[in-house]
């Protein structure tokens, strides 16, 4: 079902980044509607939680 809606997939060579990560640009072209650009959301941070136990209670 899936292939129906999709007309065509362009994958790109792989880039190296100057932090070392490498990164490859897929683009799905959907039928009807073309490629769709997906903005970055940004992360969202990590929350410092601490759990106060009773003692001999493992975590």
């Amino acid at each position: 079902m899936l292939n129906e809606l999709i007309d065509e997939i362009k994958i790109n060579h792989a880039e190296k980044l100057d932090t070392g990560e490498t990164v490859q640009i897929i683009t799905i072209y959907w039928n009807c509607v073309g490629a769709i650009e997906i903005p970055d959301l940004p992360k969202i941070p990590d929350v410092d939680v601490t759990v106060n136990t009773r003692k001999g209670v493992k975590e």
